[in-house]
């Protein structure tokens, strides 16, 4: 007869208390990976959003640059700077040859002198004319009143004798007088009749010398369009110095603003043509980046925004946004919507601090932007 082994009560009991408290902790593992699950899955969601907000431009390091040229032809006597030299504001850097322009100035200065003499020497013309002309003016209308008054006289003078002859003549007739004394008185009255004829001849010629006095008035206007035409020609003749002055400093090429020789594009002993480059400059501090950002983030930029930058290097540094452009340029991009327009770009620029003079022209620089609402 077979005995059936029962196992004790208080075994049974520890068993079933323990397969609770397996479950129980299985239940516990599984809440904790959920949870873990749940806080991967935010972080990487919101990694995700992040990094969907955060857009990368690539920009490039540029800035103004000042193109130094020659404003007259001529040989490139001298190149005073090398590329990557520093200069100061009105420094000099170059020296064309000044032959040509010194004789040019050399001739209009002379010119200029001899219409100085000419002019001086057309104004003694016509002083000495004017006065030349009121002294004969101011003479002949002196003769011609003197030449009337002894026209008056000798009128008056010609009543006398002409009474006296009649006064002669009838005592002659009545055999009073003398016949001396009758010729006399008539011989006076003839004299004093051919005297009255010749001054009022002489009037008739002080006339004409006082009309021929005051015509030289014509010849004094002849004076005076000389003197204006001398001095005219002077005045020519001192703009052409003036400008053949300017053209001489022109020989001499200045540095417009405080840089560094970018390129050279003449060399020494080259002839160059106005408007030919020489050197180029830049100002390395005033380097900027710029960037093209779609007009879909454009509203968001303000100036003042600040934006980190990175170079190629993987250095960092804070730009400033100081310009934002106004006008709209197409990219090489294309909506590929329902719209199919092209995607349009607006440029803005960013100024870095370039103390270290790490950043350089052409440089390629990353623009990190976070637009913010409008």
């Amino acid at each position: 007869m077979e005995t059936q082994f029962r196992r004790p009560e208080w075994l049974a009991s520890r068993q079933g208390s323990v397969q609770a408290a397996d479950r129980l902790s299985m239940k516990r593992r599984i809440l904790f990976i959920l949870l873990i699950a749940a806080a991967v899955v935010a972080v990487v969601y919101f990694a995700i959003i992040a990094r969907r907000s955060v857009i990368v431009l690539t920009g490039i390091v540029t800035t103004d640059e000042w193109v130094v040229s020659s404003e007259i032809q001529g040989r490139l006597q001298q190149l005073l700077v090398q590329q990557g030299d520093t200069v100061t504001n009105g420094q000099l850097l170059a020296v064309i040859q000044p032959r040509l322009w010194e004789a040019e100035l050399n001739f209009y200065t002379h010119s200029a002198q001899q219409s100085s003499a000419q002019v001086a020497q057309a104004k003694a013309d016509l002083d000495y004319q004017t006065a030349q002309s009121t002294n004969l003016i101011w003479q002949s209308q002196a003769n011609l009143a003197a030449t009337q008054a002894q026209v008056t006289q000798a009128q008056a003078d010609l009543e006398n004798a002409e009474l006296t002859f009649k006064r002669e003549q009838a005592l002659r007739n009545q055999s009073v007088d003398s016949a001396s004394e009758f010729d006399q008185a008539r011989t006076a009255y003839d004299a004093t009749k051919a005297r009255v004829q010749s001054l009022r001849h002489q009037t008739v010629a002080a006339e004409a010398a006082v009309g021929l006095a005051q015509s030289t008035s014509e010849q004094i206007a002849a004076r005076r369009a000389a003197l204006a035409a001398s001095q005219d020609q002077h005045a020519a003749a001192s703009a052409q110095s003036e400008r053949a002055k300017v053209q001489l400093d022109y020989t001499r090429i200045h540095a417009p603003s405080d840089g560094i020789v970018d390129v050279r594009a003449a060399l020494q002993g080259e002839v160059v043509n106005p408007g030919q480059g020489i050197v180029t400059l830049i100002d390395p501090n005033r380097l900027w980046v710029r960037a093209d950002v779609a007009e879909s983030y454009i509203t968001s930029i303000r100036i003042g925004d600040k934006m980190p930058v990175r170079l190629a290097s993987g250095a960092e540094r804070t730009g400033t946004v100081f310009f934002r452009g106004i006008d709209a340029d197409f990219a090489t991009q294309r909506d590929v919507s329902r719209t199919k327009r092209d995607i349009k770009t607006f440029e803005i620029r960013l100024h870095c601090d370039n103390g270290d003079r790490a950043l350089a022209v052409g440089m390629t620089a990353y623009v990190t932007l976070a637009p913010h609402a409008p």
